[in-house]
């Protein structure tokens, strides 16, 4: 087996060029960073005062009113998730804002994470699994542009942005989770976007099946997720069945579990797990457009406990049936159980 050093030479030298993206930049002088920062501000101003143009024009125009074929109070949730992401901007700006003013030494921008992961197995301490990552920030924020505008999904004016700023201020973090636990692949999701549209958008094969717990709670428009009004990077395992995880990397899965001990797991880690039916939906869908297959197969038992949305008071799970080409999406209650359904350990950043 050969050493952890000589991997990381081996793969150096023959990786693509494309992959190298930013590796081997001269690093900036701090005055060129703070003038870049400087100019990000300057830009992302005006991008607030658009959006707050924008919001009163919304305002005039009646668009935050019910329109006859919506529910009631249709109107008022567009008016607030309009409304979040002005607030969330305007936090931003102030953030970086506070950055500028307080002359602070500025983190250089490292696109590029190369590391070995090592799994040992903890009885016999053998090697079971040791194996180059390489993650570009770069290379994937245009992966995911192409798949978000193929996919005909409207982005914030900023998500590039927020994804470079994420990346940087977390790169410690992202590399250490790497080397801990063996992700091998990043989902890039943008923040307020609603359920239902997210679901249009990402859906593959035949579509959906909604079982009747889960239409019951409003289906798509109804169901309520947790910390997805911000742009986030999740960390993931490429790895196609929740068993292949833990036989790779060690990690528990956490097959055959009640509702509730996935409620349990989630509320312990609220980053720790792919949690809400809007990242597993990226997920799922970034996955196919890569290797034309999918990650919670039924069959494989690598379904998805969803603890972080809930259709009423009830959580949701959510797995591809491969015999009728559907994702099928229900919800039950804590107490419920399927020996096909675990969680998939993954890594969040905000």
């Amino acid at each position: 087996m050969p050493s952890p050093e000589s991997l990381i030479i081996q793969e150096m030298s023959v990786a693509k060029k494309p992959e190298n993206v930013g590796a081997g930049k001269p690093e900036k002088t701090q005055a060129e960073l703070r003038k870049a920062l400087e100019k990000r501000f300057g830009t992302f101003i005006k991008e607030v005062e658009a959006s707050l143009d924008s919001y009163d024009e919304m305002l005039e125009t009646g668009e935050f009113d019910d329109k006859g074929d919506e529910e009631l109070g249709a109107g008022e949730k567009r008016k607030a998730l309009v409304q979040s992401k002005i607030e969330n901007m305007m936090n931003r700006a102030e953030k970086m804002k506070a950055t500028i003013d307080s002359k602070a030494e500025l983190p250089q921008s490292t696109p590029v994470i190369n590391v070995v992961f090592t799994y040992n197995h903890p009885n016999t301490g053998k090697i079971e699994t040791q194996e180059i990552i390489r993650l570009n920030v770069e290379q994937k924020i245009a992966e995911f542009l192409d798949l978000y505008k193929k996919t005909g999904l409207e982005l914030p004016p900023d998500f590039e942005e927020l994804v470079a700023e994420i990346w940087n201020r977390n790169s410690a973090e992202i590399q250490e989770a790497i080397e801990q636990n063996g992700f091998d692949d990043i989902l890039l999701v943008p923040g307020n976007i609603p359920l239902s549209e997210l679901a249009d958008k990402m859906k593959t094969g035949n579509g959906y099946y909604t079982g009747s717990n889960f239409d019951a709670g409003g289906g798509f428009t109804g169901a309520v997720s947790q910390n997805v009004d911000k742009p986030r990077i999740i960390l993931v395992h490429k790895k196609e069945t929740l068993k292949e995880i833990t036989e790779k990397t060690g990690l528990d899965t956490h097959l055959n579990i009640t509702g509730g001990d996935a409620e349990k797991l989630y509320k312990a880690d609220p980053t720790g797990y792919i949690s809400t039916l809007e990242d597993f939906l990226v997920l799922e869908r970034k996955y196919f457009e890569d290797t034309g297959k999918h990650l919670s197969d039924w069959n494989k038992k690598s379904a998805h406990w969803l603890p972080g949305t809930k259709s009423g008071a009830r959580l949701v799970y959510a797995g591809w049936f491969p015999s009728v080409g559907e994702l099928s999406v229900d919800a039950n209650d804590l107490d419920s159980l399927y020996e096909d359904l675990g969680v998939r350990p993954s890594r969040s950043f905000f």
